[in-house]
């Protein structure tokens, strides 16, 4: 019985002391959110004063252990590999060397049909290139020790379209926003390959007739 009583004593509300839970409201804002993904908070790269950083695209957050400057060096040089990819390879499709062995219109078998002097040539030319822009400086710590270093700029403008300072930077965002375009382009167009196993043209006619 005393058990009983004490059990009911333990459970009655009258004993039991009163407990109020306040509750605040649940703030879910983002206090410096991404312009491109406002659901996240803003990664390094958008507060970087770099052109066309400022949109924030970056989900994974590749800004915060990545030099920005050497990221864009990257990204400025497959974009203009791939501005020449891109139409190159089209024209291939409908133009060869004379006499030229192994010729087939179709992108991924002429890599392969290319005999290994000539992918030769290619390799050393492009390192001779990468060297020479580079002068030996290839990682995050040492490519921009010269803060005067811009990202991207080799010093090639025969045309001189950098000397106008009016238009510069018009032609800068211009060149990263068509080297971008043209990495999309031609890795599309090469998956297009891969998946018909035609040509890019001839499997356009395909899906399109």
């Amino acid at each position: 019985m005393l058990s009983i009583a004490l059990s009911s004593l333990s459970y009655s509300p009258a004993a039991m002391p009163a407990v109020q839970v306040s509750r605040g409201a649940v703030n879910m804002a983002i206090a410096k959110p991404s312009n491109a993904v406002p659901f996240l908070t803003a990664p390094p790269c958008q507060s970087s004063k770099l052109a066309g950083a400022e949109t924030g695209f970056d989900p994974l957050y590749l800004s915060e252990f990545i030099d920005l400057k050497w990221a864009r060096e990257a990204e400025l040089k497959h974009g203009r590999i791939c501005m020449l990819a891109a139409p190159g390879y089209f024209f291939q499709e409908f133009f060869q060397l004379p006499g030229f062995p192994g010729y087939s219109p179709n992108g991924i078998e002429a890599v392969s049909s290319v005999s290994p002097e000539a992918l030769a040539q290619i390799v050393i030319f492009m390192s001779v290139i990468e060297y020479n822009s580079n002068l030996n400086k290839w990682t995050m710590d040492t490519m921009f020790a010269d803060p005067k270093r811009e990202p991207g700029n080799l010093g090639f403008d025969p045309l001189k379209f950098g000397e106008n300072k009016n238009t510069r930077a018009r032609l800068e965002m211009a060149e990263l926003k068509n080297g971008r375009l043209a990495m999309l382009a031609f890795s599309g167009m090469v998956h297009q390959t891969f998946v018909t196993g035609k040509p890019v043209w001839a499997s356009l006619q395909d899906i399109f007739a």
